[in-house]
């Protein structure tokens, strides 16, 4: 299905588009207060964008594609491109960065989605169903498409197809912005990385015992039921892809995370219980003690009495209150020695109980972190090498995972800038239908000042009189990377995994909450 554009009808209000200061630190060329003082004094209040009830219908009624989403902006066309699994699935007409504030080129990510975001440099502007694709504000949103380069950097989409493309990604979708029309092709190559399928494990809740929590058992069961489900081959066992085993691992490490939660707050509350009956034993043997020593002085004074008594009366009485002295010294000293006792076996329960919690709370801390490193798991990884660095990056989750080096042969010839998508799985999972985006190497706009203006369109590539431009597949013949990586790579390696290789180092832009970025211009 290809979605047409509507058309901007006349007086609609433009949409503003946050563009943050350039790369070197100066500030923008427009200043935020005399652009928002412009924009209110052409539209008025009028300007404020209205959650309709249309736009929430037709979002609803796009379904999101199966499989990964690629979205190719042309600078030059100024027209974007969606691609799924099933080819393509809209195009619209676009309006890009205009003179002094151009939309940068290579290849991004969506990194953020807002239905209704303001901007936060222009007086809160609105940038309705905006899809961040770097933190220095470059977006893709709705707004004005006059049919040319007309924004602050971002890119405009009409109102219709913004609701569409936003219905149709999800974070992480890739957006390539090349500077002239660039056509996503499939490609097949030996070395591109292809899954590790594993046997199922045959474990069970019955004959596992206490080794793995049951529910992630059951989890890890239910997956690999609905595998076998799914096999079309009754013989031998059903191989497990990367992905099922990330969602086995996601399960059973949430199961064991949830079961040491709830063993270190028991334990925890053991602790406290038994830590409550140590100190009540030992304020216990405090006060018999006391009692004891107490009873020695009375003992040691009716002795003293009975000594300097002088007639039989006042012998008697002291005799009467040594041996009443005497019967409570055997009485404190049993209690005390009762008291000892009860103490001796609380005090190390109570030790050996906060050492339990202790252990139990670091377990549930490193369970918990498993969990997530597991959940990160079901992600899909992106591989980038880079021929400036001469290593290769993996990400997963938006977080640096692995790092090699890599050997690039012809080192003094470009490479260009190729993005590989995996789109979906094919020989029973055995390898992966990749699509792919190239650009040529070496800048194909001019690096002026004014960059485009209205109605212009980016000069054609330079003539190569040397080695021509390498494709794709020719890019991959140049490409040595190590065994381990290699292992590395397949092992987590599905729907949705991309590669980069380009002439390029990581951006700048690429950091904490974003995939790889790669900037071409």
């Amino acid at each position: 299905m290809v979605l047409a554009p509507s058309p901007v009808k006349r007086g609609l209000l433009p949409f503003l588009c946050v563009l943050t200061a350039a790369v070197s630190g100066l500030a923008v060329a427009l200043p935020e207060a005399a652009y928002a003082q412009s924009e209110r004094r052409l539209y008025g209040k009028r300007y404020a964008p209205k959650r309709t009830a249309a736009a929430e219908k037709r979002e609803k009624a796009v379904k999101p594609p199966p499989g990964p989403v690629l979205a190719v902006v042309s600078i030059g066309r100024q027209r974007v491109s969606v691609y799924g699994s099933t080819g393509l699935l809209g195009q619209s007409a676009v309006s890009t960065g205009q003179a002094g504030h151009r939309t940068p080129t290579g290849v991004f990510s969506v990194i953020q989605k807002n239905r209704w975001h303001r901007s936060n440099i222009y007086s809160g502007a609105p940038m309705p169903y905006m899809q961040r694709i770097t933190w220095s504000g470059v977006a893709l949103h709705a707004g004005v498409v006059p049919g040319y380069p007309a924004s602050h950097g971002c890119i405009r989409l009409p109102h219709n197809f913004a609701v569409d493309f936003w219905s149709m990604t999800k974070i992480g979708a890739r957006v390539v912005v090349a500077p002239d029309e660039v056509q996503p092709v499939e490609v097949a190559h030996t070395r591109l990385p292809v899954p590790t399928l594993t046997p199922a494990p045959t474990t069970t809740a019955e004959n596992a015992g206490d080794a793995q929590p049951k529910a992630a058992l059951v989890a890890l069961s239910l997956n690999q039921k609905a595998a076998e489900a799914n096999d079309a081959s009754p013989i031998g066992p059903r191989l497990l892809n990367p992905m099922e085993r990330a969602k086995a691992a996601k399960a059973f490490t949430a199961a064991d995370a949830t079961a040491k939660a709830k063993a270190a707050k028991l334990a925890v509350e053991l602790s406290a219980q038994k830590a409550a009956e140590a100190n009540k034993a030992i304020l216990a043997l405090r006060n018999a003690e006391m009692a004891l020593a107490a009873a020695r002085s009375k003992l040691d004074a009716a002795i003293a009495l009975q000594d300097a008594a002088k007639t039989p009366e006042a012998v008697e009485r002291a005799k009467s209150a040594a041996a009443a002295a005497e019967a409570k010294l055997a009485e404190a000293t049993k209690v005390a020695e009762e008291a000892r006792t009860v103490e001796s076996i609380k005090t190390p329960e109570a030790f050996a109980a906060a050492r339990e919690a202790w252990e139990a709370e670091s377990a549930s801390t490193a369970a918990a972190a498993a969990a997530k490193v597991a959940d990160r798991g079901t992600e899909p990884i992106s591989i980038f090498i880079s021929k400036k660095t001469g290593r290769l990056y993996v990400r997963q989750a938006w977080a640096p995972i692995h790092e090699a080096p890599v050997t690039i042969r012809d080192d003094e010839a470009p490479i260009g800038t190729h993005l590989y998508l995996a789109m979906e799985p094919i020989e029973d999972g055995k390898t992966m239908r990749w699509l792919s985006v190239s650009m040529p190497s070496g800048p194909t706009v001019p690096e002026s000042r004014g960059g485009l203006r209205r109605g212009e369109r980016p000069p054609a590539p330079p003539v190569q009189t040397g080695r021509p431009q390498e494709t794709a597949a020719s890019v991959l013949d140049r490409v040595e990377i190590p065994e381990e990586t290699r292992k590395f790579i397949s092992d987590r390696l599905w729907t949705g995994a991309s590669l980069i290789l380009s002439d390029q180092g990581i951006s700048h832009e690429t950091g904490v909450y974003t995939d790889f970025i790669v900037l071409t211009r």
